[in-house]
């Protein structure tokens, strides 16, 4: 993100140094309106490039932990990205299904927070956990596995890493069932406002 501002910054600053110097050294036009348009043209185009941070048409930034948010959902889709690298390119059928099944209950979570960007904050364990320690255990285990360590610790480690993904994708589900049913509670909620309201309206 940070990265991407500056490029945008850059980008917008050179527009505006050339059409300063197109109005003043090709048009010959004075040096406060050439200062005038280039200021234009920055600010312009700054406005553009500037990144609007929009999930399920609400704007992130003015959200209270809009920031967070998107270093959440952002940490998350790399750690999902891992992942489906180390599906695509295990041999080992049993991880490969492991990490499938983890790959897609991570990918129902993230969907369903870029839909409900306010329940992000109740599912902090499933990014800044299950979804990372996911990653980390599969990584290091893809690794081992690709370096060929003996046969029998490598077994060993295999059942340990698959027992572990069992348990990650179980957190999932629960946390999964979680943001659910916190969804639920707040339509319960809007119905019976709803329906107050619409007494008092006959009242």
């Amino acid at each position: 993100m940070k990265k991407d501002n500056w490029l945008y910054t850059i980008v917008s600053l050179l527009a505006a140094l050339v059409v300063f110097a197109v109005v003043v050294i090709v048009l010959q036009w004075s040096f406060t309106i050439a200062a005038v348009l280039a200021f234009c043209c920055y600010t312009g185009l700054s406005l553009l490039f500037s990144p609007m941070l929009r999930l399920a048409g609400i704007n992130i930034e003015e959200m209270k932990n809009g920031n967070e948010i998107m270093t959440l959902l952002e940490e998350g889709e790399k750690d999902l990205a891992s992942i489906k690298k180390i599906i695509d390119t295990s041999k080992d059928t049993q991880i490969k299904t492991k990490a499938q099944n983890v790959y897609r209950e991570g990918g129902k979570i993230i969907e369903f927070i870029k839909k409900n960007p306010a329940k992000a904050v109740i599912a902090r364990r499933f990014f800044n956990y299950y979804l990372d320690k996911a990653n980390e255990i599969l990584t290091k285990y893809h690794a081992l596995a690709s370096a060929g360590i003996e046969t029998n610790r490598l077994a060993s480690l295999k059942e340990r890493t698959t027992g572990g993904m069992d348990s990650i994708l179980q957190g999932m589900r629960l946390q999964f069932s979680r943001l659910i049913s916190s969804e639920v509670i707040d339509i319960e909620a809007d119905i019976r406002l709803l329906e107050s309201t619409i007494k008092m309206e006959d009242s």
